[in-house]
């Protein structure tokens, strides 16, 4: 069950994770499964931000070793290119681990790369980043890297013959990637393995304020649906709002220097011929960067845009330029396909979370975690640039960083509802058995999460136990669809009478969920 706001109030917890996205979800379910007494919230939903709104690519590593500028480029800053090599064999780290422990619901497809004789990038070039990536590899998930000729490639790729001027192309580079099919199931499913350890997790709970007192940070709380307030005390606070970190931040009074760079990713979906199923395309727009063809279910999107973005972060979707200009990439890519505004399908949009930089206006790609006891607010850590694939080692990598000031977790101790009675914690209803979740607690973190994957498997269909408060909830995060090409309205009024149940919703309200939906569908996912 969703615990009560006024049910929070005056509790202690070793740690306070502020944003449920997908390194909050990590970092919590790594908290807990190490024993510590962990709170987690968000102002929105769980993964109802970044997470849910990137290009849902595993992502190999490729496109860190495209400098964005002449190949020279690595060259006048070789730090840059270390920094990509570091942050590559992250990649290909956690690549082997996800797609060999079949988590996450990851998907293979076949990725087309064509190099054009003209192009900035030439066959050799290409050849030497795919080695890169191999070397730095376990060579357990095989990149099943092939470089063919124009002429092989004509006979085999379905997209060839889209293509403007095909006769430019050298050779095409072919290699296997995987698909994060439904990232915020895997934000929520990480926030109830955490719930099952004993953690406490509270959507639709914004933090109003950060002071640090008598050794430990106190943290206001509100609940953004029904008002109300309450306070909580941490000893350790981990900010990992991602696009909002700098917001997060100034909840202190002294204020932290900058950490964040936004830039806005846009994409717009379209449905083409049958051949190109489960085939993805990758290329540079005209602006040299890296732009994709991506299958997706049964359709394929287009993007993204990279533009610097300083807008309303609560507000983010393509709007009427991105929409111009992902149009023009795709026409100027594909020209025979002739594709308007007419056979957008859907569109979608979100921040980059990306490490502020002042030499970089755009940013920098490299994950940064920040202890910011030297700005003024010891025992809070702040994270940016943590990717969709990395996650558990991020959520790992954030806990070690906590160690030196937590020490030891104390061994929790779970009652027969699941709750972590010695952390104080509210458990979900249905919990696992009272030995299997304790012993869960001290055990390492494969098996906690199959204890509480176990647990939250079965509560799937429950919506108090998904902590469901709103009909978007349930066809966005909870059951992905929103992603299907009718964007959930089909059966959305069905959906609504379900939970209006279990949920309490009166017919005004459920009425008013279901208006609610439909116009925020049509806003975030609409052509504008």
């Amino acid at each position: 069950m969703r615990p009560t706001l006024s049910s929070l109030d005056g509790r202690e917890f070793d740690i306070a994770i502020i944003g449920a996205g997908i390194n909050g979800a990590a970092a919590a379910q790594a908290a807990a499964a190490s024993g510590y007494r962990v709170i987690i919230i968000d102002k929105g939903d769980y993964g109802a931000g970044s997470s849910a709104r990137s290009s849902r690519l595993l992502h190999c590593g490729l496109r860190y070793l495209m400098p964005g500028g002449p190949i020279t480029t690595w060259l006048k800053h070789p730090g840059r290119f270390l920094d990509a090599v570091k942050t590559i064999k992250r990649s290909m780290a956690v690549r082997s681990e996800l797609v060999r422990g079949n988590k996450a619901g990851l998907k293979p497809l076949r990725m087309h790369y064509p190099i054009f004789a003209d192009g900035p990038y030439k066959p050799w070039m290409v050849d030497v980043a795919f080695g890169i990536l191999g070397a730095v590899a376990d060579g357990k998930v095989p990149l099943d890297y092939k470089r063919s000729s124009a002429a092989q490639a004509r006979a085999a790729n379905p997209f060839l013959s889209f293509l403007a001027r095909p006769e430019r192309i050298a050779s095409v580079a072919s290699y296997t990637e995987y698909q994060f099919d439904w990232p915020e199931r895997v934000v929520a499913d990480l926030v109830f393995e955490a719930v099952g350890l004993g953690a406490t997790a509270r959507n639709y709970t914004p933090a109003t304020s950060l002071d640090f007192e008598d050794n430990a940070w106190t943290v206001g709380l509100s609940d953004a649906m029904e008002g109300g307030a309450a306070k909580v005390r941490a000893r350790s606070v981990l900010n990992l709002g991602g696009a909002w970190v700098d917001k997060v931040n100034a909840l202190n009074p002294p204020g932290v220097a900058r950490k964040v760079t936004g830039t806005k990713g846009a994409h717009l979906v379209f449905r083409l011929p049958a051949a190109c199923r489960g085939q993805g395309f990758a290329a540079m727009s005209s602006k040299n960067r890296p732009f994709y063809c991506m299958p997706w279910r049964d359709l394929h999107f287009f993007g993204p845009t990279e533009t610097l973005y300083e807008g309303n972060l609560d507000d983010v979707y393509c709007d009427a330029e991105d929409v111009a200009f992902l149009l023009g990439e795709v026409n100027h890519l594909f020209p025979t396909l002739q594709l308007g505004r007419k056979d957008i399908v859907s569109t979608w949009a979100g921040i980059r979370p990306l490490t502020y930089d002042a030499a970089l206006p755009m940013g920098h790609r490299s994950r940064r975690i920040y202890d910011m006891a030297p700005e003024g607010m010891p025992g809070a850590f702040a994270l940016t640039n943590g990717s969709l694939g990395a996650h558990r080692k991020t959520g790992e990598d954030l806990v070690a960083a906590l160690a030196n000031r937590l020490g030891p977790a104390r061994p929790q101790r779970v009652g027969a509802a699941g709750g972590a009675t010695a952390a104080g914690s509210v458990a979900a209803a249905g919990a696992a058995s009272a030995a299997a979740a304790a012993s869960a607690a001290s055990a390492p973190a494969s098996l906690a999460a199959s204890v509480s994957a176990a647990t939250s498997a079965r509560n799937a269909d429950d919506p108090l136990a998904q902590h469901v408060v709103t009909l978007e909830d349930q066809l966005a995060r909870r059951s992905g669809r929103v992603w299907d090409a009718d964007l959930g309205l089909d059966d959305a009024a069905a959906t609504a009478a379900r939970l209006a149940i279990p949920l309490g919703w009166s017919q005004e309200k459920t009425d008013a969920e279901l208006d609610a939906f439909k116009r925020l569908v049509e806003h975030l996912y609409g052509v504008h």
